[in-house]
């Protein structure tokens, strides 16, 4: 099973395989048809190519920025993020009807065709520089004028709308995609003319740009002026209302009396930090000299009094009379006048001493008293002006709203004059963002027609159409060509073929062709059927023989009579003409007996009267006859089927030469009574739907169909789907 399942793949494989050789065999086969279509073609080139006016192209190369010389940063920045925008803006720029109306005007183009059709119509000729332009003039203009009125009508604007439609019409704009350049090009029948339209092109473009700029600039300029003189008299009501409001209210602007305010409290700020930390050194020396007087100390052991210059000197002078007093004491002793003295010194010493120490703690304890009352009243200003500061913040609103609107409206017109300025500059700014990179120049060959592409491409498109009609003739047909396909398509034998006899003045009928010539290849071709037809079935071969087709003229008694005389060649064998409608042995043999089979079973002659032919004395042949009324009823009668009964028993072989299927049900009646039946297809002739529907209808009467044979076969184009049917001679055969 697996074995079968693989063939069955390789066939199924091998039947979808696309076989070129075969598309080459038949790509030869119709040679000759692809060569006239490549002639038609390839003339037809030459034909236009001898009538086409040659066409010239020029082409002028710009370079357009995005952005303008005098645009700022933020233009820039925006017109960077719509640069995919740009360019075909211009190209629609560069195409539009106002720049083509420009190049018009430079190029006095209204007056050129003027002139033109002036000159024509005095010199009787058609055609001109703008022949196309004049063409789409008059198709523009009523049919039912005359000739010679196309241009009187027209005035110079419609012209000029005309020529300018045209030079839009032949405009190509490209470029500006990888790069800012842009290429411009016109292609026309004058290349003098059309270097000057392209490059007046390139001009009017330009001078658009320029002109859309400073227009726009002018615009704004104006708007700003108008603007800026309405800003100017806001503002100055708003200053005038300040003003008013500051007077009314006594008051300073915000921002100086907030920074007075700041100033007084930080300065404020600042005394009472340095009056509180005098005050923390006073008492703290207020509080020692209140712990010696607890105490009943002296104040000689305080610091600042010990600091004190007039302490110092006084306690030396002291310290001079003490020493004074005792260098008395042990020399004079206590009443010696100088004794007194010098002890009078001392007290007056220490009593001028104690008196400065008390009046030093005095200056300490009043320093103390002021650094108290000193933080106390900084903290009173410090209080008052919060108040204050906090009142004039409640009153400032106003104020405050009055200074931002007077800011506000200042800004807004500086705004506006900065730009009124920029403007006024920008409109002496004559630059522009469009720069000619190249201008056009007289083209000096024609861009079209091209001899060498039209040439080739005719060639190609005229082999491919032939290629094409070659394989659609050929693989979409649906007629018969070779054997094989014959016995693909109906699924029976195909016993063989008949080859075309080809025909000349001296030439041998085909259905003599065996009788005059046993060894020819037409003779071994109707061997060939002979012998497949026998060996159908070995052990009961087919003693009569039905030969039919699908309609008529495809050589079905051609056939029967080469068959016929074959089978003579073994045996006795008759020839039995049972087409009675059309009938065509007995011409095709010049037999000219006149009684047949019609005319024994209808009962017109009782007498059985065979015809022979010289060359076959084994052959016997019997004609139709009389052509009866009724077919039909003669070969389903009794008479009929006792009459061929006896036949059997003369002859060895019997071959019925019966009428084609599909226009009459002869042959299927036929085809019940006999062992064998044949079908006849023309080669390339016969659709293959006619050849089915005949065996569908044998089939259906139960008729042993034998084998199909292709008639009026060509070997040598059946040697184009292989060599195999194709031989140059038969052995044995004399070529000469």
């Amino acid at each position: 099973m697996r074995e079968l399942g693989n063939a069955d793949s390789s066939v199924k494989q091998a039947e979808n395989t696309i076989d070129l050789g075969l598309y080459f065999k038949i790509l030869k086969k119709r040679k000759w048809s692809i060569m006239l279509f490549t002639f038609v073609f390839f003339s037809l080139g030459v034909l236009y190519l001898s009538k086409a006016t040659p066409i010239y192209q020029a082409s002028v190369k710009i370079q357009a920025d995005p952005v303008q010389p005098n645009a700022n940063a933020q233009d820039a920045f925006l017109m960077n993020s719509m640069i995919f925008l740009f360019y075909e803006t211009q190209y629609e720029i560069i195409q539009s009807r106002k720049v083509a109306e420009s190049v018009v005007d430079k190029l006095g183009l209204v007056e050129r065709f003027k002139k033109e059709q002036a000159e024509l119509k005095e010199s009787g000729e058609s055609g001109g520089v703008l022949s196309s332009t004049k063409k789409i003039i008059k198709e523009f203009l009523s049919s039912d004028k005359p000739k010679e009125d196309v241009t009187t009508d027209l005035t110079d604007e419609k012209i000029k709308i005309m020529l300018a439609q045209e030079i839009q019409a032949g405009l190509v704009v490209e470029g500006g995609t990888q790069s800012q350049i842009i290429n411009i090009s016109y292609q026309h029948e004058d290349p003098k003319l059309a270097a000057d339209i392209v490059n007046a092109v390139s001009e009017a473009y330009i001078e658009f740009g320029l002109e859309a700029r400073l227009s726009q600039i002018k615009d704004t300029a104006d708007w700003l002026s108008e603007q800026l003189d309405d800003l100017r008299v806001t503002l100055q009501e708003s200053e005038d209302k300040l003003r008013d409001f500051r007077l009314s209210q006594n008051l300073m602007d915000t921002e100086q009396q907030q920074r007075i305010a700041n100033t007084q409290l930080q300065t404020l700020n600042t005394e009472l930090v340095r009056a509180q930390t005098e005050y923390s050194e006073a008492q703290g020396l207020y509080s020692q000299i209140i712990q010696l007087e607890k105490q009943g100390g002296s104040y000689r052991s305080l610091g600042p009094v010990l600091q004190s210059n007039t302490i110092r000197d006084l306690s030396r002078e002291e310290a001079t009379l003490s020493r004074k007093v005792k260098e008395l004491s042990e020399r004079y002793g206590e009443k010696h006048p100088k004794m007194i003295a010098a002890r009078s010194d001392l007290l007056s010493a220490m009593s001028n001493l104690d008196r400065e120490a008390a009046k030093i703690v005095e200056n300490i304890k009043e320093e103390y008293r002021s650094a108290r009352n000193q933080i106390d009243n900084i903290k009173d200003l410090l209080e008052r002006n919060k108040l204050e500061l906090q009142s004039y913040q409640s009153e400032s609103f106003e104020l405050t709203r009055l200074e931002r609107e007077v800011e506000n409206n200042r800004r807004i017109y500086e705004s506006f004059l900065s730009k009124l300025m920029e403007a006024d500059v920008s409109g002496e700014y004559d630059a522009s963002n469009i720069r000619v990179i190249d201008e056009a120049t007289n083209p000096e060959l024609p861009v079209w027609p091209r001899f060498s592409i039209i040439l080739l491409a005719c060639m190609i498109l005229g082999i491919g159409s032939g290629v094409g009609y070659a394989l659609l003739t050929e693989l979409l047909g649906s007629v018969f060509r070779t054997p094989d396909q014959l016995e693909q398509e109906v699924g029976l034998a195909s016993l063989g073929i008949t080859p075309v006899v080809a025909k000349a003045r001296n030439s041998i009928a085909p259905e003599l062709q065996y009788i005059a010539d046993q060894r020819s290849t037409f003779s071994e071709a109707i061997n060939t059927i002979r012998t497949g037809l026998l060996f159908s079935d070995i052990e009961n071969p087919p003693k009569t023989i039905l030969i039919t087709s699908s309609s008529s003229g495809e050589g079905k008694t051609t056939l029967a009579i080469n068959l016929a005389t074959a089978l003579s060649q073994m045996d006795s064998t008759l020839l039995l003409e049972l087409d009675l409608r059309k009938p065509a042995i007995a011409k095709d043999l010049n037999i000219t007996k006149r009684i047949g089979i019609s005319d024994l079973i209808e009962g017109s002659s009782s007498e059985l009267e065979f015809s022979t032919i010289s060359e076959v004395p084994n052959l016997k042949v019997l004609t139709c006859g009389k052509i009866p009324n009724n077919p039909m009823e003669i070969i389903s009668s009794k008479e009929f089927s006792s009459l061929l009964e006896k036949f059997k028993a003369k002859f060895k072989y019997i071959v019925i030469d019966s009428p084609p299927t599909l226009p009459v049900s002869d042959s299927c009646i036929l085809a019940k009574k006999v062992d064998a039946t044949l079908v006849a297809v023309k080669a390339e002739h016969t659709k293959i739907q006619m050849v089915k529907e005949t065996i569908s209808r044998l089939n259906k009467v139960n008729a042993k169909i034998t084998g199909v044979v292709l008639t009026q076969a060509s070997p040598q184009k059946m040697a184009y789907y292989g060599e195999h049917y194709y031989q140059d001679g038969y052995y044995g055969v004399d070529k000469s």
